[in-house]
């Protein structure tokens, strides 16, 4: 997972010197443009990690922006613009990430990845990152926000289940530059005759 975050941060540095995100790329922003009703993925985790040309669909209109979903070294993903959390004109502005990744066929893993410059301590930048992954979820039609927003608060175990057929895992790095906490759902057990087991 480690290798993961620092990906997304090194991605990060990149859009930050190709002048991106603009000013209108926020949080905000984002539910603003949002104009689609919840449930695209079905209700189920499996509606989001089956088809990924249908969820990369299902990202960008929920306002995610996300990237072509190609192959880069050994895997398939799909980066999206990244999304300020605070005002992306400060000196140290907090962005988030979003990335969907997985092989051909199948998404294996989404994180939402939160970059705080060590420069900065804004806990609203925070609170506004727990809103804006919930929202996602919610308009997806998943579970898991609520759970994942206790597991980064210390009020839940930092890896576990949700229903809807996914497992959580939220990690934290610190590098030279930033703080980086990362939330990731990957497929859990499926679905069978109507029993899902994840929510046990």
């Amino acid at each position: 997972m480690k290798s993961g975050i620092l990906l997304a941060a090194a991605t990060l540095a990149l859009a930050g010197c190709s002048g991106a995100p603009a000013g209108n790329d926020t949080a905000e922003a984002a539910y603003n443009n949002s104009f689609v009703s919840p449930n695209l993925a079905g209700g189920t985790w499996q509606g989001v990690f089956d088809d990924p040309a249908s969820s990369i669909d299902h990202f960008a209109r929920i306002g995610l922006r996300p990237g072509a979903y190609e192959k880069v070294g050994g895997e398939w993903r799909s980066e999206a613009v990244p999304t300020a959390m605070t005002d992306p004109s400060a000196p140290s502005p907090v962005m988030a990430m979003f990335v969907a990744a997985g092989d051909e066929k199948k998404l294996s893993r989404v994180t939402f990845t939160l970059v705080e410059p060590l420069a900065s301590n804004d806990q609203q930048a925070r609170d506004q990152f727990d809103k804006w992954m919930s929202q996602a979820l919610t308009q997806l039609g998943v579970a898991g926000g609520d759970q994942a927003v206790k597991a980064i608060h210390g009020e839940a175990s930092a890896t576990g289940k949700v229903p809807g057929g996914a497992r959580y895992a939220v990690d934290r790095e610190t590098t030279d530059k930033d703080r980086l906490l990362a939330v990731t759902f990957t497929p859990g057990d499926p679905i069978l005759n109507g029993t899902d087991p994840t929510a046990s």
